[in-house]
């Protein structure tokens, strides 16, 4: 998919990382190009944040809630100001976009285009976008950097220098002999008096008065407020008409007062909300940083700025995509310019600097309240020689702009009353498909458009949701994040298919239960011998036991004359009642008893001998038949990892320069973890070794048995894979939003999608030599798979308990099992579950699967997973190929929760494990 974002601001920003984000967290392909005048370096327009901004021009919220994919602005820069110059965060606004550049997901692409848009139409279902055709198209571009309103269209009679404020450079032509007029007293204003020189400054405004500086209650005290807040936010969330809204916050300034140390004031506030409180504006000023300073008792100012920042995301959400109607429509938008004066103000550090001047004679506040009047007539009148025009484009559509021509062609559609561009809660444009707009066009239709703070809107989220969906191959699949799909066997299809069959499970034998299908398993072994017997290689087949402890798999290899591998003495004495004769199984446990050693000898089963003393054990034990005995090699740790299993080539080759009476060293076994080819030649070469020294000092062995793994994959797809150990390589560096539980890295997994597997990789190990070495010598090769026999042979299905949330928000499925019943010792089972959908659909969902054990970290899956049409309780997830290990090596019956039943399909009866005797 090719997507267009328009404007390489902050809020351009946001949605470049937030597409790259879910692209990687959900597979989607997409090509991005980004348009911007200039180079992009994180300035939404000229004087915002370029690096060039005079140091004086500082930042205008509380550097702490500046964030991007990156990280925080304050970890970037390290310590601070709270209000640093505006230049610092555009410098890290561009190392924000470096840094997306250099996390570009593997199956994405980023452009950057220097050209200004003039021009964006839809045609057909796609969207052009100066002379290129794309899938979606974002406009982000900002404010407004002209409009018609500007001085500096018209000038300004008498006077010969007018100048932009938002040009820094145009303000150098001020110099200490000039009077300057200054339209406007806001934040902007406050820029201009401290870089540019004239000697004094008139500053003009429609409402005759300074904006209020910010004052911040202490940690202690905001965290008194939270109740009252929470209320707060409720009441204005659910006001049914601006009465609501506004009694909610005359009673949050209330309890704020009382948190600021004042007495109540419940006229004060009501007069501030109506905005008739303050008799003059520099005193007001004064009295607002006295506050800031913690130098008084809080103003009833204060403290309503205060409540309306502190619920102000309870008021956006309320009032906006056309909320703001029902709250009366004008007057709410009266009521919250009212508020922004004493909610939206400076930090006390550039309000002190103007207070100075202001005493100082620098600044006269004589036409602060004429703004209405003849520019022209009032620069005659104080003898002004300059004019500053620190006022801002107005929020919403601006005559000239690009999105204002699309509402005049018809393809955009204005808000009456604010004269905003209206667009859907995913930023589309009302009445299109694929253009869509985030940021201060739509102001009045969407409150709050603040360059910076990512909290308020979820419409850049929502956006990038939608775009990444249309990506996607398949966007009702359910999946984990990022996918990783399994591979399924037919009759898993089938089941997961089959919501009745499946349910009908649940409900006979509880949740959850494990279904079993040995019918692949003979295939995998078959792929094994015939790769064997094409290298001229005898090999015997011994399944590990140890991978599932359900008894139809020690049945179905049984009864096609394999073997088994045992490792306790319940598993031995199990797997001699399903009648599998001694010469077919080995006993490789780590840990043996004299009973088990008892047993093994009695019933002619071959051992694996994992130290000297343990062949000294068995020779003293065995009494009658001799013990066949393998000794466990520990190959050379200069080629290969070292291991805990086994004794040195020296070791066992002095050990045993003679036969004793009562034992048969019949073979030489070998533990190798991991799966390389490498290592596995190298260690049948120091076993065949080893058998050569055996013979010579007179035993017979007569085949080598290789323990260990045999590599399969899990994954239908190479490329999601790569696409994971990317994605999780980025989450580890720190960038970006985890999409793990508690941003867990996940370190130790198994490699879910590996080539060569089985057949193909054990032709690779004996080629071009280790096969003819056995053949030549006439010994066989044993393997002992279990995990790699058992591909495809079991899922797990687990009834949804309940769908709820964390109590920050983070969306959790319950599931009625426990994460033991899904583990082994890696950190995570990294295959996409299934779902089986018994409830009606509804609202897509990101969620962690979470499990029954009082635990806090009880995670079935520690990826988020994706459900596209949603999740109920009452629905089934399905956990695929989990019969190698995931079911049994780790599970635990703890808080006396039944350990899950195995039922073998298809006809749906219990195994054998687990029937009563």
């Amino acid at each position: 998919m090719r997507v267009a974002i328009i404007g390489a601001g902050p809020r351009g920003l946001w949605a470049a990382e937030e597409l790259m984000a879910r692209a990687r967290e959900r597979g989607a392909a997409i090509e991005l190009d980004v348009y911007n005048d200039g180079p992009v370096s994180g300035a939404s327009g000229p004087g915002a944040y370029q690096p060039g901004l005079p140091a004086q021009w500082l930042l205008n919220v509380p550097s702490a809630v500046v964030e991007t994919h990156l990280g925080t602005f304050n970890d970037w820069r390290g310590a601070g100001d709270a209000f640093p110059p505006r230049r610092e965060v555009g410098r890290f606004l561009a190392a924000s976009w470096a840094a997306l550049a250099a996390h570009v997901p593997l199956s994405c692409s980023l452009r950057f285009v220097d050209a200004r848009v003039r021009e964006v139409a839809p045609v057909g279902e796609r969207v052009e976008v100066e002379g290129t055709l794309y899938d979606e198209a974002l406009l982000t571009t900002g404010h407004a950097h002209d409009w018609p309103g500007a001085l500096t269209h018209g000038g300004v009679e008498g006077v010969d220098k007018v100048l932009s404020a938002f040009a820094p450079g145009d303000l150098d032509a001020v110099t200490e002999a000039d009077t300057a007029i200054v339209r406007g007293a806001a934040l902007t204003f406050i820029d201009v008096v401290r870089h540019a020189r004239a000697g004094v400054f008139y500053p003009l405004t429609r409402g005759g008065r300074f904006m209020d500086v910010k004052a911040y209650l202490p940690d202690d005290a905001a965290a008194q407020l939270g109740p009252a807040l929470a209320l707060a936010r409720e009441r204005i969330r659910t006001a049914e008409g601006l009465e609501d809204a506004y009694d909610a916050l005359v009673e949050l300034s209330g309890e704020v007062l009382a948190a600021g140390g004042a007495g109540p004031d419940e006229g004060g506030v009501r007069a501030v909300l109506d905005g008739k409180d303050g008799a003059d504006p520099v005193e007001d000023l004064r009295a607002s940083l006295r506050v800031a300073l913690g130098e008084c008792a809080w103003t009833p100012a204060a403290a309503v700025g205060y409540a309306f920042r502190a619920a102000y995301d309870a008021v956006i959400e309320r009032s906006s995509f056309g909320g703001r109607d029902s709250l009366g429509g004008e007057r709410f938008g009266r009521l919250t310019r009212t508020l922004e004066r004493v909610a939206f103000g400076p930090p006390a550090a550039t309000a002190g600097e103007v207070l100075a001047l202001i005493d100082s004679g620098r600044i006269r506040t004589d036409l602060l309240g004429r703004g209405d009047e003849d520019l022209s007539h009032l620069a005659r009148e104080v003898g002004a020689t300059a004019v500053v025009d620190a006022v801002n484009a107005p929020p919403g559509l601006v005559e000239g702009t690009l999105e204002a021509e699309l509402v005049r062609r018809g393809i955009g559609r204005e808000h009456p009353e604010t004269g905003s561009l209206r667009v859907e809660l995913d930023g589309t444009l009302a009445g299109q498909r694929h253009i869509a707009a985030a940021g201060r066009v739509s102001e009045g239709w969407i409150l709050g458009h603040d360059t910076l703070r990512r909290g308020e809107h979820e419409v850049i989220p929502a956006w990038a949701r939608r775009v990444t969906r249309a990506a996607l191959a398949d966007p009702e699949r359910v999946h984990g994040l990022p996918p990783l799909e399994a591979r399924l066997e037919p009759w898993a299809r089938e089941l997961v298919g089959n919501g009745e069959a499946a349910q009908g499970l649940l409900d006979a034998y509880s949740s959850p239960v494990n279904v079993l299908d040995a019918a692949p398993m003979l295939r995998n072994v078959d792929e094994l011998v015939d790769a064997a017997a094409g290298e001229g290689v005898e090999l015997r087949v011994f399944y590990a036991r140890k991978a599932n402890k359900a008894l139809t798999f020690v049945d179905t290899v049984r009864d096609a004359g394999h073997g088994v591998d045992v490792a306790s003495e319940n598993e031995l004495r199990q797997v001699l009642a399903r009648g599998v004769p001694g010469e077919r199984i080995i006993l490789s446990a780590a840990v043996k008893t004299d009973a088990l050693l008892r047993l093994a000898v009695d019933s002619g089963v071959v051992i694996s001998a994992d130290s000297r003393d343990e062949y000294d054990r068995i020779a003293a034990l065995a009494a009658g038949a001799p013990a066949l005995v393998a000794p466990r090699l520990a190959p050379d740790p200069e080629t290969m990892p070292p291991t805990r299993f086994g004794e040195r080539f020296a070791a066992w080759a002095e050990h045993l320069d003679q036969p004793v009476n009562n034992v048969r060293v019949v073979g030489v076994h070998v533990h190798l973890h991991g799966y390389a080819a490498a290592d596995r030649r190298a260690a049948l070469a120091e076993a065949i070794a080893l058998t050569d020294a055996l013979r010579h000092a007179g035993h017979a062995p007569e085949f080598i048995d290789l323990g260990g793994g045999v590599p399969m994959s899990y994954l239908v797809s190479e490329e999601q894979w790569r696409a994971w150990v990317e994605a999780i390589a980025t989450q580890r560096e720190g960038y970006g939003e985890p999409f793990t539980w508690k941003a867990d890295p996940l370190r130790i997994t198994y490699p879910y999608w590996q080539h060569p597997t089985r057949g193909k990789w054990l032709r690779e190990v004996l080629a071009d030599g280790p096969g003819d070495a056995l053949t030549s010598r006439g010994l066989r090769l044993h393997l002992e798979p279990g995990r790699s026999l058992l591909d495809g042979c079991g899922l797990i299905l687990a009834q949804v308990a309940f769908v709820k949330e964390r109590s920050d928000g983070v969306p959790l499925v319950g599931l009625h099992m426990n994460r033991t019943q899904c583990r082994t010792t890696s950190d995570d089972y990294l295959v996409d579950p299934l779902l089986i959908q018994r409830s009606a659909p509804s609202a897509e969902l990101e969620a962690f699967l979470v499990g029954a054990y009082c635990i806090e970290d009880e995670l079935i899956l520690r990826r988020k997973v994706r459900f596209p049409r949603g999740v109920a309780a009452g629905d089934i997830i399905a956990i695929p190929n989990t019969a190698g290990y995931f079911m049994h090596i780790l599970e635990s019956a703890s808080h006396q929760i039944p350990l899950a039943k195995n039922v073998v399909w298809p006809g749906g009866e219990l195994d054998a494990i687990d029937r009563p005797v």
